[in-house]
Parts: structure tokens; sequence; C-alpha cells
């Protein structure tokens, strides 16, 4: 089996995977301690699955766009930065990188300070397509949060963030 073919089919078994963790039945009659995790969780895997259908006309996956999208606004980050930003092993990231790369979405570039570090940057295609991407994820946000009232939302976003932070207290602030 070719490696592409490898990696194709573990994306399938995650999402497969994914779907049945989306599919199981709510807990029953009152409340359980954990019962905010878990509507969090179905909450991540409902809204995954609708990121992934908004991307795919595109070729992209969320974590791929996301990859761009951090790109975007944090340039020069290297594959082992980003490794760490997302918590995956530098090896699942130069995996991503490489296919990214291969579709001319971003270049590596020699670090100046260290000539052994390799910089991320956004191509002129990557930037196009995370413009597409970013539509498509804004229609997904508006189908999502739409009937909320502005104030509604705003909490939402601010209780969020502190859960982020209380979660990751070393991340910079999510958003």
């Amino acid at each position: 089996m070719s490696k592409t073919k490898a990696v194709a089919a573990l994306q399938r078994s995650s999402q497969d995977q994914d779907r049945q963790a989306n599919d199981v039945a709510a807990p029953r009659g009152a409340p359980v301690p954990w019962e905010m995790i878990y509507l969090m969780a179905r909450l991540f895997y409902g809204m995954r699955n609708k990121c992934e259908e908004a991307l795919k006309p595109y070729g992209l996956t969320s974590m791929q766009f996301t990859i761009l999208s951090t790109l975007s606004n944090l340039p020069g980050l290297s594959s082992a930065e980003l490794s760490r930003r997302f918590n995956v092993t530098p090896q699942t990231m130069g995996e991503m990188i490489v296919n990214l790369e291969k579709r001319s979405l971003v270049a590596r570039e020699q670090d100046p300070q260290n000539r052994r570090a390799l910089k991320l940057a956004l191509t002129d295609e990557g930037r196009k397509l995370l413009r597409k991407g970013e539509e498509a994820m804004l229609g997904v946000e508006a189908d999502m949060f739409g009937a909320m009232a502005a104030r509604d939302r705003e909490a939402l976003r601010a209780t969020l963030q502190s859960l982020h932070g209380r979660i990751n207290p070393s991340a910079e602030p999510a958003g």
C-alpha cells in the first residue's frame, strides 16, 4: 500500500471513529457531573464534521485550514513550533506540511538567524485558498450562531476563551 493510500485509510478510520463517538446516545435522566464535558465533546464532533464538509470542495481538512490560517497570522513558524501549537508529533506535522508543500500552498524558507531552521510561509496560492476556506468557515459559523443575539455570542466567546485559558494556560488567548 502506498504512503498516500495508507494516510487516506488512516484519515478515513479516524473519521469513522469520530462519527461513532458523535452517535453515542446522550446521558439519560438526571444530569451527571461530566455532562458539560460530554456536551462540549458532542459539539466539537458536530462542528468538526460541518467544517470538514464546508472545506471539502477546496480539498482541505480542518487541520490543514487551521495550519494555513495560523501561518497567515504568524508567518515564519517552523514545523516544530506548529507541532507544539497543535499538540501533534513533529512527524505528523511534518507529513501535513509536506502535503501542503506538494500543493504549493506553503513554502519553507531558511531562517537567517539559524541556518538549520526552516521557517514556513504561505504562498500566493495558499493565501488564495485560505480566503476561500475562510468564506466557507464563516458560513458554518453563521449557520451555528446566526440565531443568537450579538451579546449572547460575545458572552459565549468570552466563556470559551476563559475555558481555553484554564485548559491550556501556556497558550496565547484563543480567538
